[in-house]
């Protein structure tokens, strides 16, 4: 597809690209009403180390404790009082990403009060004081003062909070109330309007409306004033994180991609990465803007997405809990993907952070130099990297080599002669190789798993193997060559397409596919007539079982 379309196709998706910020952070809320409880987890894989990891790091004279990143020295002690409760557990839990966790608990007394205490201080972020069936919650940011007391009661009423000994808390809470009563004045007025709609009394319903956009502009203003009195609280960077970037006017209307690069080039810039508890921001805010800003902002061809995510972990800090966090992510996010060519990401990734020790919390070295292992082994066989060249015989003993034998496509088809698959798989590829090989392509077919006696066998008696360059070791004790294992078979059959020059344009690809894929490239070329059509999907019950199971690139 033209990259000029594609992104102008990216451009209008960019003016849908929100966050919703929820009520608190954007627009009066409605009548107040009980909130669906997080579910917090007790385990919190990505904030301690990794197993087997160390728990510290040296950067230049300063040690860093790597299960404590964040966490300064000293005590928190967060007292509680919920009017309603008496001799129950109360929990404490955090955003972090886009899930929520368990970080403490207390016993709250017979006046219900408790408290929250522990060593060394928390990470900074937005925490909820949840309920005990797990129903409700208040929500505060945790910053620099940890010793405060929290009061509130079971009604849920946010007018009825009162607290003390943290400043940031205390302006928190007055942004809360009035917005709370700015939200109850907006839900009863939108009430009256909807009774209004069938009366026919346009004029109060003008009237009602009014009042109603008051009470909006008075709430955006609200919003503003506390962000222009509150610059360096966690709210205000909350708020400018949840704020999309403007885009200006184009300077030049011939330039038609300005507002798509002017905003890929400055979509980070609302975000202060010297916040680090913008990680346990609500709704998974910086997730969020992750996925967008790779599954949306960016052009989906592995170079510019291996480009995306080196931008995205380069504004990060050194030594933080997001660092850690992106690198994690975007590691994970691409290894599940499988997407044809975008583990070209995953390589990267993993040889660029983790093979280099700039994944400073992870030192299991046996997973490591196992994940490092594997990362070497594909990157010959990156796409669009240059396939290594294959000297291999056939069944006459004849030598032929790989990059003598190209055509304008080249099939090259790595198969075990006693694989169910392989066998099921080879019918589907020659149908495939006739129908297009007088537009010039040409098949190269690699017996892979050494089994000399039953590839002759094979290859003597599958008429449809009789068309094919058919290639492998010359007998069952002469070595392999060296070049082989640089394609990294890990599972039977593999495909791979190659242009006329050997550079790698798709591999692992599903002999169902083939047609599609191979017949999309001919006709880019002009070398067939007839657009393909896309397959219909394979059904579900053809799965086989004697694959070899594909090899992954894991952190853990």
């Amino acid at each position: 597809m033209n990259n000029k379309f594609l992104l102008k196709s990216v451009l209008l998706a960019i003016l849908g690209l929100t966050i919703s910020m929820n009520g608190w952070a954007q627009k009066p809320t409605p009548k107040p009403a009980p909130k669906p409880a997080p579910k917090p987890r007790t385990n919190v894989p990505v904030q301690g180390a990794s197993a087997g990891s160390s728990t510290s790091v040296n950067v230049g004279a300063q040690k860093i404790n790597v299960k404590n990143i964040g966490r300064e020295p000293g005590n928190y002690a967060i007292k509680v009082r919920i009017k309603g409760f008496k001799n129950v557990k109360l929990y404490l839990a955090d955003n972090f990403a886009d899930k929520q966790y368990f970080r403490d608990t207390c016993l709250l007394d017979a006046t219900g009060t408790g408290t929250f205490t522990g060593a060394p201080k928390l990470q900074r972020g937005m925490y909820m004081i949840v309920f005990p069936e797990l129903n409700f919650w208040f929500e505060l940011p945790v910053t620099d003062d940890q010793a405060f007391y929290f009061e509130a009661d079971t009604s849920m009423d946010e007018t009825k909070i009162k607290v003390t000994g943290s400043l940031e808390n205390e302006a928190f809470v007055k942004y809360q109330t009035q917005r709370a009563i700015n939200g109850r004045k907006r839900y009863e007025l939108d009430q009256q309007i909807k009774m209004l709609n069938n009366t026919g009394n346009e004029e109060l319903k003008k009237s009602l409306i009014a009042q109603r956009d008051s009470i909006d502009k008075f709430d955006s203003k609200y919003r503003e004033d506390y962000i222009a009195q509150n610059p360096n609280h966690l709210l205000t960077k909350i708020f400018k994180a949840f704020t999309n970037v403007k885009i200006p006017t184009n300077p030049n209307p011939n330039d038609s991609m300005y507002e798509y690069f002017y905003y890929k080039n400055h979509y980070w810039d609302n975000i202060d990465f010297n916040e680090s508890g913008l990680i346990r921001a609500p709704q998974g805010l910086l997730t969020k803007k992750l996925d967008d800003f790779i599954d949306k902002i960016t052009i989906q061809d592995y170079d510019s997405l291996t480009r995306a995510v080196d931008v995205a972990i380069s504004k990060t800090k050194p030594y933080t809990e997001i660092q850690k966090y992106f690198v994690q992510y975007l590691t994970q996010k691409f290894q599940d993907r499988k997407i044809m060519c975008q583990d070209n990401v995953t390589i990267h990734l993993i040889s660029k952070y983790y093979c280099t020790g700039q994944a400073w919390w992870y030192d299991d070295t046996t997973g490591k130099k196992k994940m490092c292992e594997e990362a070497t082994k594909a990157i010959p066989t990156m796409c669009g990297k240059t396939a290594p060249d294959l000297y291999l015989a056939d069944t006459a003993g004849k030598f032929h080599r790989l990059y003598q034998n190209m055509g304008k496509f080249t099939i090259v088809f790595f198969y075990d002669p006693t694989c169910g698959h392989c066998k099921a798989s080879i019918p589907i590829v020659n149908a495939v190789y006739q129908k297009y090989k007088s537009a010039g392509v040409k098949i190269y077919a690699v017996s892979s798993e050494g089994k000399y006696t039953e590839w002759k066998k094979m290859v003597k008696e599958n008429k449809d193997l009789h068309d094919w360059l058919n290639v492998c070791k010359t007998n069952e004790n002469y070595p392999w060559p060296y070049n082989r294992y640089y394609y990294n078979i890990q599972t039977n059959p593999t495909i791979i397409i190659l242009d006329e020059n050997a550079k790698i344009l798709g591999k692992k690809i599903d002999e169902h596919q083939l047609d599609f894929f191979l017949g999309s490239l001919l006709f880019e070329k002009g070398l067939i007539k007839e657009k393909p059509e896309p397959p219909k999907e394979k059904p579900e019950e053809e799965s086989h079982s004697d694959n070899n199971t594909e090899g992954t690139l894991k952190e853990n």
